[in-house]
Order: structure tokens, then C-alpha cells, then sequence
């Protein structure tokens, strides 16, 4: 499962401004950290809002919105786990896969 972290914008970093020396690196350790774990695929930033375009679908038809955008309300679906599913439903194949990664992840970090 890959999940993408974002931090809500704000008028500093909509206009381009980074933080302060000692949050950046805070931040470059932390993602070290997660890099050296295995468990970090990329960190590069993104490209202010103002530059993105936003696609909705509505009844088949599509829309297109130039950014920036402000005051977003996001709806996203709660994640489970594998074992929050009755057997049935998660296949033996993919059960046994998750295991074996989630193995794999503790043996890398020594965490479960």
C-alpha cells in the first residue's frame, strides 16, 4: 500500500518560501531516516497549487480548474488491514503476500 503525505499549504509555501533552517533539517533527517527503513520511495516536493489543474467528473463529463485552490474539504476512504476482512474475502495468495511483506519491513526496521 503506498500512501502520499502532503502538507497543507499555507501563504508561505504557496508563494515559495521555505521553512526555517532548523525545520528543514528536522524534516531531512526524519525523511533520511524513512529512507534508510525502506519505507520512503521518494521525497521531492511538489509544485505549488496555483500551478496545478484540478479534473472532476461529473455525469460523464469532465472539468477542468486552474489552481490555486483554497479551503479543500478531502473525502477518503478509512484503510484497513488485511485482518480487518473475514478470510473469505482476502485471498490465501494475498494474505500470505501482506505477511511476507509486513516480514520483510520488520526485519529491515525491527519494528512491527
Amino acid at each position: 500500500m503506498r500512501f502520499m503525505m502532503l502538507v497543507k499549504a499555507s501563504e508561505d509555501s504557496e508563494a515559495g518560501k521555505l521553512p526555517g533552517k532548523e525545520l528543514m533539517a528536522a524534516m531531512g533527517q526524519f525523511n533520511e531516516e524513512m529512507a534508510k527503513a525502506g519505507v520512503m520511495l521518494a521525497g521531492e516536493g511538489l509544485h505549488p497549487s496555483s500551478k496545478g489543474t484540478r479534473v472532476t467528473y461529473t455525469g460523464g463529463k469532465r472539468l477542468m480548474t486552474d489552481g490555486p485552490f483554497d479551503g479543500e474539504v478531502v473525502e477518503v476512504r478509512q484503510v484497513f488491514e488485511a485482518s480487518d476482512f473475514p478470510p473469505d474475502v482476502f485471498p490465501p495468495e494475498e494474505a500470505a503476500r501482506e505477511e511476507a511483506l509486513r516480514a520483510e519491513l520488520q526485519r529491515k526496521t525491527g519494528r512491527p
